[in-house]
């Protein structure tokens, strides 16, 4: 049995030449689109890159270096790898409207991606901390977090995983089972951690502690958790509107807006950086002719309504 700290948790960068692991991503789509469409639309990958601050990188699997994520909207797949750099953070959505960030100093690798019937999620925490907010499962479904020395069981909560000498659960929301284990995977002891407690599971005993109320360093990422179940949420009530289309031009939009500001500033840029906001600057025209076409269909179906509202009155 490996060495290994498991937390299972009961709970998609298709693109042109100019993105990180573009070779991997031309399958991510069916139909042949534009490199613009592809960047934008990674709809058959289970998880991908929703933000990215500072120097993270993306090993895929197979692959024997990483490169430099400079974008949002890379699909992610099973065996691949990414890096967070000190002051650096990065976000990821799957595709059952759950959310992690990795933090500075952080490094995952997922090692499971099964999507069908039911779904089931394995990710693999070798380095920092991670936080997430997962939405409620079914009997079936799981995600997971395995780092070295536990494992935990959800349905659906708000926690921190923190790997290092000593490993940590924190929830914040919800109720989280945490379960030790031996150097040879035998289960030691278990514990259930609920809403504002925090367990340490230390390399010694290799099980989970007393559950003690939230410290001040876990106190402090309340904020952080309130931003993540924001951002989830609205994507969550976009997809349920049918309206994920306009989110994604929209993130895109204010994304290219925040490169310009960087190409202008031109502070530390490398040549490889400069030549991506410039094809990024390309591609603008195609985001706002289409998040303009959907803005100016809803505008039309808000006054058919607003008409039939009024012909049935009178």
């Amino acid at each position: 049995m490996k060495k290994t700290f498991l937390i299972i948790l009961s709970l998609i960068f298709a693109a042109s030449a100019v993105f990180a692991g573009a070779k991997e991503g031309a399958a991510v789509t069916k139909k042949k689109t534009t490199a613009a469409e592809q960047a934008l639309f990674p709809d058959n990958a289970a998880a991908y890159i929703n933000e990215v601050e500072g120097e993270c990188q993306l090993k895929r699997k197979g692959e024997s270096y990483p490169e430099r994520i400079n974008d949002i909207f890379i699909p992610l797949f099973e065996g691949d790898t990414v890096y967070t750099e000190i002051q650096s953070k990065l976000e990821i959505i799957f595709d059952d409207a759950s959310i992690i960030k990795l933090d500075p100093n952080s490094k995952l690798t997922i090692k499971l991606l099964k999507r069908g019937k039911t779904n089931k999620t394995l990710i693999e925490l070798i380095k920092g901390s991670i936080m997430s907010v997962v939405k409620k499962l079914t009997k079936e479904e799981e995600f997971g977090i395995r780092t070295k020395m536990a494992m935990a069981a959800v349905k659906g909560t708000e926690f921190v995983v923190s790997a290092g000498d000593d490993d940590k659960v924190a929830v914040f929301d919800g109720a989280v089972a945490v379960t030790g284990y031996d150097m040879e995977g035998n289960e030691l002891h278990s514990i259930i951690l609920d809403k504002d407690n925090e367990t340490v599971i230390t390399k010694k005993l290799r099980k989970p502690g007393k559950a003690k109320k939230l410290s001040r360093n876990f106190v402090k990422k309340y904020n952080e958790i309130k931003d993540l179940r924001g951002k989830i949420e609205h994507v969550r009530n976009y997809r349920r509107d049918g309206k994920i289309k306009k989110y994604r031009l929209e993130r895109r939009l204010e994304r290219i807006d925040n490169l310009k500001r960087m190409k202008r500033g031109g502070i530390g840029m490398t040549a490889d950086q400069k030549a991506y906001i410039e094809q990024m600057e390309k591609m603008e025209p195609f985001y706002r002719a289409e998040l303009n076409e959907i803005e100016s269909k809803e505008r039309k179906t808000k006054q058919r309504i607003k008409k039939y509202m009024e012909d049935k009155e009178q």
